[in-house]
This record gives structure tokens, C-alpha cells and sequence, in this order.
């Protein structure tokens, strides 16, 4: 396997070395906490972008919005979506400089503080940016990902207008409509890796220059894309959620699909961590830049990541060897 800026890794050394960071750094933990903070951002970020679309001479962009999320996201969850955004749509929006939809902001930019701290263990690197810069990164995330959104939306909306348009007048009206379903798909995947590749550039505390194409955002977009579809399905044809849950089963089946989706984006930033640091010209695990000096093991987050307390303590995994003062550890 090539890596960046030269060099290769061996599959077999690079499925061992996704493994131990699989493990060290507790990734389906870090998946639970990202998907409780999905879940917990979700609604204010649906409230923010539909009071967004308010504001903007885009026609019916929500309920276009809404079609985009039903080829992705899995039936019973998107009922749920469906019924919470349109009731925020039916109400009359507050004025979009308000107080409490600055709050809203904020909750929804929870989701993205998340993923950060994911990427910093990903790189090993403890954050050194102040408070205030994480929280204005985050929720500049935020309202970036939203206009993106309402971007790419209308972009769909005016491009399907003038395109039907256009190939009405050429007599190929149905062939159009056929090309243009199609294609909406690998634009949706050109949005998605777009996300994941800002979402991997600017979210860890590292110094690296912007790719829109990185192993992690290519492999992660085509996994989540075929997750998300297998998912789907088992829900309608096998899944048993409201027999199990009752009334909260599309509340689990959305917080099912976020965790699958945040486990598979944190491990395309694990496998753009992984490459780097393998690479000759790339930073060496826990720097910041490349040709800078990594900081001792011992001061590193993976020093002691969570859930690793049952194989080691933090002497040993600092210097190989059992604690001198706790020789019984």
C-alpha cells in the first residue's frame, strides 16, 4: 500500500497497525459518544438549516432536503426526521439573529467537537488550541456544513430545472430524468467525501495541507454509502426495532445508523493517521508538523486511552515494562 509523499506499507503490517489503533484508542467508544452527540445536535441543526432556508429564495428546498435524506438515511429513522423538520417548518422562524438560535448553533456544533477529539487521539496529539478556538472551529464547522447543505441542494434543484428544461427542447426528456436520478448519487458522494476531508484537515490539532482526496475520505465515504444501504434494508425487510422498542424504535434505529457512521469515519481518520505516519516524508506519531520532534510516549493521549486500564498501566505502556513502584502490576 502507497503511502503519502512516497514510501509503502505492507496490507498485512497495515490491518496490524488499524487493529492495535482500533483498540488503543477504544474507537466504538468514541463511536457511542459520537453518536449520543449526533443525536443530541441533530434536531438544532435541522432547526438552524430550515430557518436558514427561510431566508434564502430557494423554493421548496426543505422538502428537497428531505428526498436527499431518504436515499441515505434508514426508513424508520427518517420518519422521525420527517415529522420533527416539518413541524419546526409549519412554525413561524424567529428572527435568525436570535439568542436562542445561537444556542441552537452551539448544541448542534457538539457533533463536531466530538469527531475532533476522536482525530486528536487518532494523531496521539493532546489539543493545544485554546478553548475559544475549538468552540469557534466547531461551530464554524457547523455553519459551513449547513450552508454546503442548502448549497448542494439548490444547486440539485436549479440544475434539474434547467437541465429538463434544456433536454425537453432536445427531445430527450426521459432519457434526462433517467441520467439525472443516477446522478445525483455520486454527487451526494462528492459532498460526503468533501465533509469527511475538511472534517479530517481542520478538526485534529496537527499542521497538514488540504486533500480532497485522502484514503480515509474515499474509503469512508464508499463504506458508509454501502453500510448505510445494507443497513436500510435489514431495517425494513428484517428489522424488528418498534416490536423491541415500542415507540422509541426509530429513536434506536437513528442512533444505530449514527454510531455505525461515526465508527466508520473516525477509522477513515485512524487510516489517514496510520499512512502518514508511516510515510517517510509524513509527521511521526503524536507531532504536529512534520519534522518536528513527537513528545515522549508518556505524554501522549495514548499514553492511557480509555478502556485500556485491563491491559496495562500507564508506566508500562510508557516504557515497555512493568511499573517499578507497583511491580505486581
Amino acid at each position: 500500500m502507497r503511502t503519502p509523499g512516497g514510501g509503502s506499507l505492507p496490507i498485512k503490517e497495515f490491518l496490524k497497525r488499524l487493529y492495535e489503533e482500533y483498540q488503543n484508542d477504544a474507537v466504538p467508544d468514541s463511536a457511542a459518544a459520537l453518536s449520543y452527540y449526533f443525536v443530541f445536535s441533530l434536531f438544532p441543526f435541522l432547526f438552524f438549516l430550515a430557518t436558514l432556508t427561510a431566508y434564502l429564495p430557494l423554493g421548496n428546498t426543505v422538502d428537497t432536503l428531505l428526498d436527499r435524506m431518504r436515499t441515505v438515511v434508514p426508513s424508520q429513522a427518517m420518519g422521525l426526521i420527517d415529522e420533527h423538520i416539518r413541524a419546526l417548518v409549519n412554525k413561524p422562524r424567529p428572527s435568525l439573529l436570535t439568542f436562542g438560535l445561537l444556542i441552537t448553533v452551539y448544541s448542534a456544533s457538539r457533533g463536531v467537537d466530538a469527531l475532533r477529539k476522536a482525530l486528536n487521539l487518532a494523531y496521539d496529539v493532546k489539543e493545544s488550541r485554546s478553548f475559544w478556538q475549538t468552540e469557534l472551529l466547531a461551530i464554524g464547522m457547523t455553519v459551513g456544513g449547513s450552508l454546503l447543505g442548502v448549497l448542494v441542494v439548490a444547486g440539485l434543484v436549479a440544475g434539474g430545472y434547467a437541465g429538463f428544461w434544456l433536454a425537453r427542447d432536445l427531445g430527450v426528456g426521459t432519457e434526462y430524468v433517467f441520467v439525472w436520478t443516477w446522478l445525483r448519487w455520486p454527487v451526494t458522494a462528492a459532498v460526503i467525501m468533501l465533509a469527511g476531508g475538511v472534517s479530517y484537515y481542520l478538526l485534529p490539532d496537527v499542521r497538514q495541507k488540504f486533500k480532497y482526496i485522502t484514503p480515509g475520505s474515499v474509503a469512508g465515504t464508499l463504506i458508509w454509502l454501502g453500510t448505510t444501504w445494507g443497513f436500510g434494508q435489514y431495517v425494513a425487510h428484517f428489522g424488528s426495532y418498534n416490536v423491541t422498542y415500542g415507540s422509541i424504535g426509530g429513536v434506536i434505529v437513528l442512533m444505530t445508523w449514527f454510531y455505525m457512521s461515526g465508527f466508520i469515519f473516525v477509522m477513515g481518520g485512524e487510516v489517514n493517521a496510520i499512512l502518514e505516519h508511516a510515510s517517510p516524508a509524513g509527521k511521526r506519531q503524536g507531532a504536529r508538523a512534520e519534522g518536528e520532534k513527537a513528545p515522549p510516549p508518556e505524554e501522549r493521549p495514548s499514553a492511557m486511552p480509555a478502556g485500556a486500564t485491563s491491559h496495562a498501566t500507564v508506566a508500562e505502556r510508557s516504557t515497555g515494562g512493568p511499573n517499578p513502584e507497583n511491580p505486581g502490576s
